[in-house]
């Protein structure tokens, strides 16, 4: 951990660091962590976790998850913690926040399930039994993102107009809370998504997305959030059709997807004719 230079500034993390690894690394069920977060690439400030990655041996997950409570209690006096509702295919995660108030975030892997990817590209090894976990963080290097399965790519396209339509509903009925509920839900779920997938990027959410987009792009997401008022929410919709259009004609060309445009169309019509209708 003198590596980290980030630590060098943040002795509180610093502290829960090394008693979290002090908790592990004579446990023979579990054999690596791996830091990760901005205080494995450096820019950590007061305010970020402190991620770890806890790879436990296949057979022995279960046990070691079950005893999360006992581990963040031989950690440290903690102020909340509470567990994380497991990612199929992924990680099982409790959280910790402790006095300072600094949150931990305990990742628990399977070793099976720690595969060469962008995950694990140049995530500091603080234990490694047999060296296996380095070697998977070494292949990680350039791994660039994921490939999505053109299923899961024709799916959020029908899916995206299915919430057009609902939220669009929702707009007319006066449920508006509900309506900028669904405008989140597509801005979450598909437009962030697909800016990433146009860009050549990992997928993370809205982390730190405020740096990632260039002008023109940050403002036409910017145009997707609205306040609570019908016209303001109908001009937030027309706005994510116009940046998930956009999106997706980058992302299906550069995977070689086709799709019908028909649907949309049809959802897109019936939208902007029942608006100059009921709506303005």
């Amino acid at each position: 951990m003198d590596s980290l230079t980030a630590l060098n500034r943040l002795p509180q993390h610093r502290s829960l660091l090394e008693r979290a690894v002090a908790r592990f690394r004579d446990d023979d069920r579990v054999p690596g962590l791996v830091l990760g977060g901005s205080l494995a690439l450096g820019g950590a400030d007061f305010y970020s976790d402190v991620d770890l990655y806890v790879i436990v041996r296949d057979e022995a997950l279960d046990p070691v998850f079950a005893e999360r409570d006992a581990a963040a209690q031989a950690i440290g006096s903690s102020l909340f913690r509470f567990t994380v509702e497991p990612v199929p295919g992924g990680s099982r995660d409790y959280i910790v926040t402790y006095p300072g108030p600094v949150k931990l975030d305990l990742m628990y892997y399977r070793e099976s399930e720690v595969e060469p990817g962008p995950k694990w590209e140049d995530r500091p090894v603080l234990k490694d039994d047999c060296g296996s976990v380095a070697e998977v963080v070494s292949r990680s290097a350039g791994f660039g993102p994921e490939r999505p399965a053109p299923e899961v790519l024709v799916e959020l396209d029908q899916k995206f107009w299915t919430w057009c339509w609902y939220v669009f509903g929702k707009i007319l009925r006066g449920e508006l809370w509900e309506a900028l509920d669904g405008l989140h839900t597509i801005r979450s779920l598909a437009l962030v998504p697909l800016l990433d997938r146009a860009a050549g990027r990992p997928h993370e959410g809205y982390r730190r997305l405020e740096r990632k987009l260039e002008p023109r792009t940050s403002s036409l997401l910017t145009a997707t959030v609205a306040s609570l008022q019908p016209g303001m929410l109908y001009a937030a919709l027309q706005a994510e059709i116009a940046l998930f259009r956009e999106l997706r004609a980058i992302v299906f060309d550069r995977y070689g997807l086709t799709f019908d445009p028909k649907p949309g169309e049809i959802i897109e019509e019936e939208i902007s004719r029942r608006w100059a209708e009921d709506g303005s």
